[in-house]
Order: structure tokens, then sequence, then C-alpha cells
């Protein structure tokens, strides 16, 4: 009786180190189960992201990686959100040396600008595949290892330029490097698009929504092939100032860069004389003139 007795002392003791460790093992390992389920709840919650929610996710770890402490996902959140677009691509692109293949920066770049490249690509529109520069195609023929010539790779899709354009890097590149490919090849200039939150000009191109925000004034509409652009006034700048039509003093400077009213469009237009795609320089003109307007009197439309 007493061998049996002292077995089930034994076997109880044993049960409430397992118990025990158990419950160590809750209180050691349970805390952060709980902060990653937590956050996560947050992110699956978060209303009115600027940023996709993949991306949102890995800048929120990235940040709580250089955080020293710390770092509570609703804080997390401000800064996230506060970031520029070329800031969050750049911070996002850290998480793994920026050696991305070209599927994953067209990802990139529809989670954090909202941009869908293979779309853009698919229907053969933004800059006119007749303007590459010389850069674009040594970078094609230098990935291909044999002298095509210029028609064939103008003939190319333009997601499969850009994957032979990231080859020359040899798998990594800099989200500098990234954002000057995709406007050699696409025509789009991802800074440019950065800096436009806040400026109160929205941009559609290249059949989608580039950059719009709620307040935004004015509207500058490129062609498929971005020859053409036209410029009009958005529905919030109509009811904020009761005019339907471009001011004159914004009329007159943008007549001045070659614009004309258009009755078909219903807008300042300007199409490319040479029939080319509109340059970088000219791009910045004009969106340089609506946003120095929009600067200049900024009380009459808030």
């Amino acid at each position: 009786m007493f061998k049996w007795l002292k077995k089930k002392k034994k076997k109880s003791m044993t049960m409430m180190t397992v118990l025990s460790l158990f419950i160590l093992g809750a209180c050691t390992v349970g805390p952060g189960g709980v902060e990653a389920k937590s956050w996560k709840h947050e992110l699956k919650q978060a209303e009115d992201l600027k940023y996709s929610e993949e991306v949102t996710n890995g800048l929120y770890k990235q940040l709580r990686k250089k955080a020293e402490g710390p770092l509570p996902f609703s804080d997390a959140l401000v800064k996230i959100q506060s970031l520029s677009k070329v800031e969050a691509m750049d911070l996002y692109l850290d998480r793994n040396n920026k050696k991305v293949r070209p599927s994953e920066i067209r990802a990139i770049v529809d989670g954090v600008f909202g941009i869908d490249l293979e779309a853009v690509s698919e229907l053969g529109v933004g800059k006119q595949t007749s303007t590459y520069s010389d850069d674009v195609l040594q970078r094609v023929r230098e990935a291909l290892e044999e002298q095509v010539s210029d028609e064939a790779i103008i003939d190319m899709a333009k997601v499969e330029v850009m994957d032979l354009y990231w080859e020359t890097y040899n798998g990594r590149m800099t989200g500098e490097e990234m954002r000057t490919m995709i406007n050699a090849i696409f025509g789009i200039n991802l800074s440019g698009i950065s800096g436009l939150e806040g400026t109160g000009v929205a941009l559609f191109s290249k059949n989608q929504w580039i950059s719009r925000y709620e307040h935004d004034l004015f509207v500058v509409h490129t062609g498929a092939d971005d020859v053409d652009v036209w410029i009009y006034p958005t529905d919030y700048y109509k009811n904020q100032t009761g005019m339907e039509e471009i001011p004159q003093e914004l009329e007159t400077s943008l007549t001045a860069l070659g614009f004309g009213y258009s009755e078909e469009k219903d807008a300042l237009y300007y199409a490319n004389p040479k029939g080319e795609s509109v340059p970088d320089n000219f791009k910045g003109k004009t969106m340089g003139t609506v946003i120095g307007f929009i600067k200049m009197n900024d009380e009459d439309f808030r």
C-alpha cells in the first residue's frame, strides 16, 4: 500500500510539473502571440489605409524592427500614413535589401501607388515604345546577349522589356533605379506622382487613376500614349467655388504652354504636334503651372 501511495504521489507531482511548465510557457510565449494576433486584428479592422494591407503589414514590421522598444500598431499606423509614397516604397524594399524580382516590383508599385503596371502593359498604353531611350534599348540587348533590332524590342510587351532591363542589374536595384526604369519604359514618373499628394491636382493616365484625393481641384488627364493631355476642374472645385470652368488666370498660363479649349473634351487641351509622347519637361511645366496657381489662390478653394 505504501508503494502504491508513493507511485500516486509521484504521478501527481509529474502532472503538477507539466501543468506548471504549461502555465510558464503560456506566460513566456503567450504575450508575443497575443500581441501578434492583436496588431494583425487591428490591421484587418483599419479603415482608409493609404497603402495596401500587404504593404502596410510590411511597413509595420520594418518600423518595429527599427524601433528601440515596443511599437503599438496604432502608433506605427500614424507614421505609415504620413510617409510619402516614395518613402513607403523604399522602406518596404529595405526588408530584403532591395532584392526583388520584376513581378514583385510591379506588386509593390500596385500596393504603394495603386498603379497596375501589368494592366498598362496588356493595354499597350503609356509611353510610346518608339520613344524608348538608348539606355533601355542597350540594356535589353545586353540581357538578350544579341543585337536585336529596335523594331523587335518595340514589339515586346512592356513587362517583358522591364524583365530584361532588370536582368542587367543582377537582381539588386535601389528604389531610385526602379523608379527610373519604370519611367523609362512605362512613362510613369513615380517620384513626381508621390509629390502630387496635397497639391490639389489629380492625375488620370494609362487608363487608370494614378493619383486622386478627395480635395483635388483639377484633373490632368492624359491620352493612352501620352501624346495629348487635357485639364478640367473636379466636382469638389465646382462645389467649393460655384464655378464650372477653369479660372481665366490659369487658362492664360496654360495657353502660354500651348493649351487651347477643346469643345469635344470640354477642357483645356494640348496635343504634341510631333505625334510623340509628351516629354517629361512638358509634363513638369504643366503640373507646375497648375500647382503654382493653386498655391497662389489656396484660400479661395478651402
